[in-house]
């Protein structure tokens, strides 16, 4: 049995003054307003919810708001003030808000904050449709067990927390509302996102900022409310609203999918005191239609690549089967392949410049990883970004992040020639006949049962950190000390893999023919390095 889902005649819940950001000051968490968190970031350490989308998705509208009020900054040097300024001007950023206060609704009547006032409410969805941690449809269960004809309500402030991650990342995928059958993803929902992180909230927002020009930009709450007949389907059975994903603030708050939060009446018999609206369900449809470009081309939070057969511009993506430390290469600028390194730039610009700390800066990489309409994984990385030249930097992490993989190209050889043995295929190739096509392919599958490569890349990736760290002191010494590690993560690598096998005549003949190419392999790496 439905609820009675409650008539908004009189607008509920402003953003710019309710609590709903979480916030991280000092040894306690808290919420926030809007407004709190702009004008009192220098006094807060960060924004802190337990999913890391939530903390990007808050980040944006925070950025959004900043961009707008400021009308910039229009180059580094306005940056650069701003961040010795040490805060937000309060008049400025006052002003801003004050000027769209009636955007900033949860619930209103006409214009709902990053909603759509007249989508139809049938058949509506459980709220937990906007968080990936729930199940709900026919996404998998990351978290937790809630299902659809069971939502657990919850208030206006976390479904105003639920709201931003939906809009900005869900996945593309069937819809099958107002005549549309399909949308596109969000425009960030499978890209990696990297946030250099200051001291506080404010230098994490400024590092984030960067330079910015209008150009004809504009965040949704300066637009004219989007009406269901606006996202309802064309000829081509895609929505009739489209926009080009050109503009920052566009981008930021980008309207993914029509979302109507149904608040409920409170209850009559419940006898508590707080007699406050919660939100069991949502109207649900499609959004605006994405075109131009795939990828954002001025968004910081991105690492942009030119694919070098097709030309155009690709973000940086997070891979299910390995962690980011191996890709950590792609952050950085080359000149002749024109990549862009997010808000990284802007930071190192502003550390290099105005502070005499030598600290690393605390990178975080965030994002998840999906597959069609399916999140398969939400993920956050941590990593100390060293304060030194970048060209001197990415000189280093190449060499290093080089050095890894061709000794794993010794493990597969090895291990390779393991498996051979094993399989007792030897004896047909030292008589020079040739494998068949279903003998290597045996050899490969047992090839992939051994631990060794996942082993390697595990005891590096817990090492990455400290070899990034090390490159602050002594570039030159961290660089010995991580080929000497690389080298001892094989070799244990390896001793896990031959523990495991047994010590039957033929076992031991494979394994010595596995170390023998094993150890020639890295003879010559060493020579090479």
């Amino acid at each position: 049995m439905m609820p009675k889902f409650k008539h908004i005649d009189e607008p509920e819940f402003n953003l710019i003054d309710e609590l709903w950001i979480p916030v991280r000051e000092g040894d306690r968490l808290r919420e926030v307003s809007l407004k709190e968190a702009l004008l009192r970031a220098p006094a807060l350490d960060r924004i802190e919810d337990p999913s890391p989308l939530v903390e990007v998705a808050l980040l944006r509208i925070l950025l959004a708001v900043l961009h707008r009020a400021l009308e910039g900054p229009k180059d580094e040097d306005e940056l650069l003030e701003l961040f010795e300024m040490g805060r937000f001007p309060e008049g400025q950023v006052n002003l801003y808000l004050d000027a769209y206060r009636d955007r900033f609704w949860l619930f209103h009547p006409e214009a709902p904050f990053w909603q759509i006032a007249d989508l139809p409410a049938v058949k509506p969805s459980p709220w937990t449709k906007l968080r990936y941690e729930f199940a709900s449809g026919n996404n998998p269960t990351l978290f937790s067990h809630v299902y659809d004809d069971a939502p657990p309500p919850i208030s206006s402030a976390e479904a105003a927390r639920s709201l931003a991650l939906h809009q900005t990342f869900v996945a593309g995928g069937f819809i099958k509302k107002l005549g549309v059958k399909s949308c596109k993803a969000a425009p960030i929902a499978s890209e990696a996102l990297f946030i250099a992180e200051g001291k506080n909230l404010f230098e994490t927002l400024v590092y984030a900022l960067g330079v910015y020009r209008p150009d004809g930009d504009r965040p949704f709450w300066e637009e004219t409310p989007l009406k269901a007949s606006d996202v309802a389907a064309a000829e081509d059975e895609k929505p009739k609203a489209r926009r080009r994903l050109v503009g920052r603030t566009r981008v930021f708050t980008w309207v993914s999918r029509g979302v109507r939060l149904l608040p409920e009446e409170p209850e009559e018999n419940n006898n508590s005191s707080d007699k406050k609206v919660c939100i069991r369900y949502i109207a649900y449809g499609p959004g605006v239609y994405s075109e131009g470009p795939e990828v954002p081309q001025d968004d910081p939070f991105l690492a942009l690549l030119k694919d070098p057969r097709q030309g155009h511009l690709s973000a940086v993506r997070l891979r299910e089967d390995r962690a980011f430390w191996r890709d950590f290469a792609t952050l950085f600028p080359e000149k002749d392949k024109d990549i862009k390194a997010g808000t990284l730039q802007t930071a190192y610009m502003i550390a290099m410049n105005h502070s005499s700390n030598a600290d690393p800066i605390p990178l975080t990489v965030i994002g998840q990883i999906t597959k069609r309409d399916k999140v398969l994984e939400i993920r956050r990385e941590r990593y100390p970004l060293p304060r030194i030249d970048l060209g001197v930097l990415q000189n280093y992490i190449d060499n290093a992040i080089k050095h890894v993989d061709r000794v794993s190209k010794c493990l597969e050889k090895a291990t390779r020639n393991l498996a051979s043995g094993l399989l007792n295929k030897d004896q047909k190739r030292s008589a020079q006949k040739r494998l068949t096509k279903e003998e290597r392919k045996q050899i490969a599958n047992l090839q992939k049962t051994f631990p060794t490569l996942r082993y390697y890349f595990h005891i590096l990736g817990n090492i990455f950190p400290n070899f990034l760290l090390m490159l602050s002191r002594n570039p030159s010494v961290a660089s010995q000390n991580w080929q000497k590690e690389v080298e001892k993560a094989a070799l244990a690598a390896w001793n896990l893999t031959r523990q495991a096998l047994g010590t039957q005549p033929r076992t031991l003949k494979a394994v010595q023919k596995g170390e023998r190419s094993l150890a020639a392999c890295l003879r010559k790496e060493g020579q090479d390095v």
